[in-house]
This record gives structure tokens, C-alpha cells and sequence, in this order.
């Protein structure tokens, strides 16, 4: 995903920067993170690690669990406001 892709899942109202994502594996397949006590997203490993927003669209795929938790803990932070500079960023 390259920073320039807004497609980003809104942060939930009352969320804030400075909550820690917490992980419940559901099954042997299905990881879902929450933010406090916001869900953000799963993980769902069908061929790959598939990386799902809070309401369902795919952001992504990776081959390791690591790998997809850290892209959804950032596009969760991003959709915060922690994001880096970025030119497409200057309206």
C-alpha cells in the first residue's frame, strides 16, 4: 500500500493516539484487533494473511501474521493522524 492511498478505515469517535491495539484470536484463522474497546480490524488467513479494515475491505495480504497485525496497527494509527509527511498530504 503506498502512502499516498487515502483509503483508510476512519478512526472511531472517542479513540485516541494513544491507545494500545490488544489481539484475540478467534480461531486458528481469524485475529481481531481492538483499540481500547474499538474493534479496528481482523487478520484472516485464507491462502495468505488477508488484512481487513473495521468493516470488512481488504488492504492487503502478507505470508507471515506479523506482517499483516503491523500493517493494520499502522493503518490504524494513520487514520489517527500519526501520519509521516508526504507530498500527496499538501492540499
Amino acid at each position: 500500500m503506498s502512502s499516498s492511498q487515502l483509503n483508510v478505515p476512519p478512526a472511531p469517535t472517542g479513540l485516541s493516539l494513544h491507545e494500545s491495539t490488544s489481539w484475540t484470536a478467534l480461531d486458528g484463522e481469524l485475529w481481531e484487533a481492538h483499540a481500547g474497546p474499538f474493534h479496528i480490524g481482523t487478520v484472516v488467513f485464507t491462502h495468505r494473511y488477508e488484512v481487513r479494515g473495521w468493516s470488512g475491505e481488504v488492504f492487503g495480504d502478507h505470508t507471515s501474521l506479523e506482517s499483516a497485525k503491523a500493517q493494520l496497527e499502522a493503518l490504524a494509527r494513520w487514520s489517527l493522524g500519526e501520519r509521516p509527511w508526504s507530498p500527496d498530504a499538501i492540499a
